[in-house]
């Protein structure tokens, strides 16, 4: 593992902290939760660092497939109503980027916005308080 965690930290794309990636840090320092874990390069370092805070659990089947960012923001309204508002955001990663979206599926953190978001979804999670 630390050979793959080395070759991860020569690729990174933070120059400050290599630990990190630009995107996955943006989303620790917004959710608070950045030294609650030492690298953020994969979706599984991120739902470990938000977890040892946050409850969180997959939405994907709710999106029902691969969507788009775009497509995904209209299901965070309903989702967000059937859980009386206890959630506090929705985690998105998409190929090498990841970004956090707000209960009515507007942009929270996005270090590389888009006007349409056309970016089909990896993963797709809920961040309950």
């Amino acid at each position: 593992m630390a050979n793959i965690r080395e070759q991860l930290r020569a690729e990174s794309n933070n120059p400050s902290n290599p630990n990190y990636n630009v995107c996955v840090k943006a989303c620790y320092d917004y959710l608070g939760v950045t030294h609650l874990h030492r690298y953020g390069h994969y979706g599984s370092d991120m739902l470990l660092a938000i977890r040892k805070k946050y409850t969180v659990r997959s939405r994907m089947s709710s999106v029902r497939g691969r969507k788009s960012v775009g497509n995904a923001r209209r299901f965070c309204e309903a989702i967000t109503a059937r859980c009386e508002g206890r959630v506090v955001g929705y985690l998105v990663g998409v190929e090498g980027h990841a970004l956090l979206l707000d209960p009515q599926g507007n942009p929270m953190v996005d270090t590389a916005p888009r006007k349409r978001d056309r970016r089909l979804m990896d993963m797709f999670y809920v961040i309950y308080a």
